[in-house]
C-alpha cells in the first residue's frame, strides 16, 4: 500500500533467485539482480540487502541509475535509506554532462560525489580530447568541482599541471568569469575582453565586462535582460570609453522592452537608442551597419486591437538624432496617436469602412534651427466590391481627407531647409477629395500535362491588374505654405493610371502519398502613367514631359524550398536604357552549407550627386568540411568605387566536448583578429563576431533589403 501512495519511497527487488536469510537478517537476489529505490536503480550479478540495518552490497556488472547519473564499476555499497553509497573502480556519467572515472567514487548527497584516484572531462570515449587526472576531487553537481593536484591531458597526453584547481560543473545559468575573448586590430592594438556573467534569479540575469585596447584604452560595458513572465521580456546594455587616441568619449545605451497584453488584445514596444562618439572614428563598431548609420532611433509603441471594428490604435514617440555627418539633426514625434480601421464590412452589404487619422506633435531641429508643431490628419472612405462578370472584378473607392497644422511657412518655399524666421505659429488646414478604382482581371489560364524532372503537370496563369487614382488639385499657394515633414504633409494632386501584366506558373511535386501545388515562379511587368504630368503645360524654361514612369520587371521564384531567385529591372522607356537592376539567388544545403549571392545597381540620374551611380555586391558562403570543422566567408563590395567595405573569414571547429572559432575581419580602416575557445559543459566563451556579423552586412543595402537571407547552420 505505501508503494501505491508513494513509489519513490517503495523497493523492489527482482532476480533469476531471491531467497530471504531470516537467521541473518538479509535477502540475497542471484542472476540478473534488480534493485529500485529512492528513485535509484542498481542491477548487478550479485546482491545482498541487510534487513535490520538496511545496508546493502552489489558485485558483478554493476549499473547504478538516478535520473541525472549512471555508473558502472564491480562492486558498490549502499544504504535503502539515504543517498550515500560507495562505488569501486567505477566510471560514468554524473549530472548528465559530466564524465568521470574512479578507483573509488563515494556518493555523498543526490548532488555531492567524492572521487580518488580519477579523471574528470566532458568528452566521450576511452581516450578523450581532453580530461583533468587527479588523485582527489569532489563534485558539487550545478557548483563547482575541486580538484587537487590535477593533470590536465590532451588525448591521454600531458598538457599542463595545476596544484589545485576549481572548476564550474553546472548545467543551468550560473554566476561566474566567462573565458576571455583575445584578439588583434591594426588600429586599436591587441585586445583582452574578459566578462562576468551574473545569473540574478531564474527570469534576470546581467553580464559585466571590459574590452581592453592597447591603443585606445578600456571599454566599460554591461548588459541586463529579463524575462519575468511569457509576456514580458526585454535587455538593456551600455558601452563606455575613453579613447586615447581621439582624445573623447565613446558611449552608447541600446536596449528594447516587449509586453503582450493578450487579454487586452495589446501590446507594448520600446526600444532605446542613444549613442556618442566622433565622427571621424567609427573604427571600433563591430559591424557595417553600425559604422556607416547616421543617426539613432529611440521609439515607443503601445498598440490596441479592435478586432470587432477591424481596427487597431496606436499611442507612441519616436526620437531620430543624427551622428556624424548630420549631427546635431534631430526629428521628434512625441506623442502620436494613430488611429486606423481597415476594410470593415458595413452590415452585411458589400460596402466596406476604411480610417486613416493621426495626431502629431512634431520637434525638428535642423542647423540650430528648432520647429515645434502640431498635426491634425483624417481620411475616411468607402469601398465597393463588384463582381460585374466572373473575370473581372472592380472595387471603386471614394473618400476625403482633411489636415490642419498649428505652423505654416511665413512666404512661399520649396523644400525642407528652414530657419527660425520662415515660419509661424498660426493655422493651415487642407482639404481634398481622393477616388480610386481597382480591376483585377480579366484572367486566363491553362494547363500543359507532362513531366519535368520532380514537376508534373503545369499550370500557366495570365492577369491583368490595374489601378486608377485621382484627387484633385488644391490652391498652390496654401500648398506652398505647408512646412514637409513627412508623407503626410506632401499629399497633393493626383492623377494616375497603374497598369500590371502578371504571369504565374505552377506545378505539383509528389509529397508523400500525394502532390503538393508549388508556385515555379511569378513574374509581374508594371508602369505608371501620369495624367497630371501628361498635361502639364511644357516650355522653353522646362523639362520635357515624361508621363509614362519606369517599366519595372521583377521575377520571384521559388521551385525548391532550399532554393530562392529574385530579379528586378527598371527600364526608363524615354532614354531607352536601364535604370535600375538586382539579382538575388539564396541555396540553403541544409546544415552541410549555404549560398547567399546579391547584386544591385543604379544609374546615375544626370549630374545629380545625390542619385549618383552606385553597385554593391554582397555576397555570403559557409560549408562544412565535416561534422566537426565549418568555414564561413562574407563580404560587401562596392563595385563602382571597386573597393571592398568589408570581408570576414571565420573557421569553426566544435567537437563533443570543446570548440574554437577564429574570425579575420578586413575592413577600410582597420583589420582584426578575433579568437574564440570554449570547453563545453565547464568553460564557456563569448561569440567570435564572424557568427553574427555576416548577417549584418547581407542586410545593409542588399537586394534583400531589411531580411537577412543568411542563416547559421553551423551552431
Amino acid at each position: 500500500m505505501k508503494f501505491l501512495r508513494e513509489s519513490e519511497a517503495a523497493i523492489a527487488i527482482t532476480a533469476d533467485e531471491i531467497r530471504e536469510d531470516r537467521e541473518r537478517q538479509r535477502i540475497i537476489g542471484r542472476g540478473s539482480a534488480d534493485i529500485q529505490y529512492l528513485g535509484k536503480r542498481i542491477r548487478a550479478d550479485h546482491i545482498e540487502v541487510q534487513t535490520s540495518t538496511r545496508d546493502g552490497v552489489a558485485t558483478g556488472n554493476i549499473v547504478f541509475q538516478t535520473t541525472n547519473d549512471r555508473i558502472v564499476a564491480n562492486r558498490i555499497e549502499f544504504n535503502l535509506d539515504t543517498e550515500r553509497m560507495v562505488v569501486f573502480n567505477a566510471r560514468g556519467i554524473i549530472g548528465t554532462t559530466y564524465y568521470v572515472t574512479g578507483r573509488v567514487i563515494r556518493r555523498l548527497a543526490e548532488d555531492r560525489y567524492e572521487v580518488q584516484g580519477g579523471t574528470f572531462t566532458t568528452c566521450e570515449g576511452d581516450l578523450p580530447d581532453w580530461a583533468f587526472g587527479f588523485e582527489r576531487a569532489t563534485f558539487q553537481i550545478e557548483g563547482y568541482a575541486q580538484l587537487e593536484a590535477p593533470t590536465m591531458t590532451v588525448k591521454g597526453v600531458p598538457a599542463a599541471f595545476f596544484p589545485w584547481a576549481m572548476v564550474p560543473i553546472k548545467t543551468k545559468r550560473a554566476t561566474g568569469f566567462l573565458l576571455p575573448g583575445i584578439g588583434s586590430s591594426s588600429r586599436n592594438g591587441f585586445r583582452f575582453s574578459p566578462s562576468f556573467f551574473w545569473a540574478i534569479n531564474d527570469s534576470t540575469d546581467a553580464t559585466f565586462g571590459v574590452d581592453y585596447f592597447t591603443k585606445r584604452g578600456t571599454r566599460y560595458k554591461g548588459e541586463y535582460r529579463y524575462t519575468p513572465n511569457r509576456n514580458t521580456s526585454g535587455q538593456i546594455a551600455g558601452r563606455y570609453l575613453k579613447d586615447k587616441i581621439e582624445r573623447a568619449a565613446f558611449w552608447d545605451v541600446k536596449g528594447v522592452h516587449r509586453m503582450n497584453f493578450k487579454d487586452l488584445g495589446a501590446n507594448l514596444h520600446a526600444v532605446v537608442d542613444l549613442q556618442k562618439r566622433p565622427s571621424s572614428d567609427r573604427s571600433l563598431e563591430g559591424d557595417l551597419l553600425t559604422r556607416t548609420r547616421q543617426d539613432t532611433d529611440t521609439n515607443v509603441t503601445f498598440t490596441q486591437n479592435f478586432p470587432e471594428i477591424a481596427g487597431q490604435l496606436q499611442v507612441g514617440m519616436r526620437r531620430r538624432e543624427g551622428l556624424g555627418e548630420a549631427d546635431g539633426q534631430l526629428f521628434e514625434k512625441a506623442p502620436e496617436v494613430i488611429l486606423d480601421i481597415q476594410n470593415k464590412r458595413l452590415g452585411k452589404s458589400d460596402l466596406y469602412f476604411n480610417l486613416d487619422s493621426s495626431f502629431t506633435y512634431f520637434r525638428k531641429t535642423e542647423n540650430d534651427n528648432t520647429l515645434r508643431m502640431s498635426r491634425f490628419h483624417v481620411e475616411p472612405s468607402l469601398s465597393l466590391r463588384l463582381e460585374t462578370v466572373p473575370w473581372l472584378g472592380l472595387t471603386p473607392e471614394i473618400g476625403f481627407r482633411r489636415t490642419h497644422w498649428t505652423h505654416q511657412r511665413t512666404e512661399p518655399g520649396a523644400g525642407s531647409y528652414f530657419d527660425d524666421t520662415q515660419h509661424v505659429e498660426s493655422g493651415l488646414s487642407r482639404e481634398m477629395w481622393f477616388t480610386k478604382l481597382h480591376a483585377s482581371g480579366p484572367r486566363y489560364s491553362k494547363v500543359y500535362q507532362g513531366e519535368l524532372g520532380p514537376f508534373r503537370d503545369f499550370k500557366h496563369i495570365l492577369s491583368f491588374e490595374a489601378m486608377y487614382q485621382y484627387s484633385p488639385n488644391n490652391d498652390a499657394y496654401d500648398r506652398s505654405l505647408i512646412l514637409p515633414l513627412d508623407m503626410v504633409d506632401t499629399l497633393q494632386h493626383e492623377h494616375a493610371i497603374e497598369y500590371a501584366i502578371v504571369n504565374r506558373v505552377l506545378t505539383k511535386l509528389p509529397l508523400n502519398d500525394g502532390f503538393q501545388t508549388r508556385q515555379l515562379f511569378r513574374y509581374r511587368i508594371s508602369q505608371i502613367y501620369d495624367l497630371v504630368e501628361a498635361r502639364r503645360n511644357e516650355d522653353l524654361d522646362t523639362k520635357p514631359k515624361r508621363p509614362l514612369s519606369d517599366i519595372t520587371f521583377r521575377l520571384e521564384s521559388q521551385p525548391f524550398s532550399k532554393l530562392r531567385l529574385l530579379q528586378q529591372f527598371k527600364y526608363n522607356p524615354y532614354d531607352l536604357e536601364i535604370s535600375e537592376h538586382s539579382t538575388g539567388v539564396f541555396v540553403d544545403g541544409g546544415k552541410k552549407w549555404y549560398l547567399n549571392l546579391d547584386r544591385t545597381w543604379t544609374r546615375q540620374n544626370g549630374n545629380d550627386p545625390v542619385n549618383a551611380e552606385g553597385s554593391h555586391l554582397n555576397f555570403g558562403g559557409g560549408f562544412s568540411i565535416n561534422q566537426h570543422l565549418s568555414l564561413e566567408y562574407v563580404t560587401r563590395l562596392n563595385k563602382t568605387q571597386k573597393t571592398t567595405l568589408e570581408q570576414s573569414i571565420t573557421a569553426r571547429y566544435l567537437d563533443c566536448c570543446w570548440g574554437v572559432e577564429l574570425t579575420f575581419t578586413d575592413t577600410k580602416d582597420k583589420n582584426e583578429v578575433y579568437v574564440g575557445f570554449s570547453l563545453v559543459g565547464l568553460l564557456e566563451g563569448e561569440r567570435a563576431l564572424g557568427s553574427t556579423r555576416g548577417r549584418n552586412v547581407l542586410r545593409e543595402g542588399g537586394f534583400w533589403k531589411s531580411r537577412s537571407w543568411t542563416p547559421l547552420p553551423f551552431k
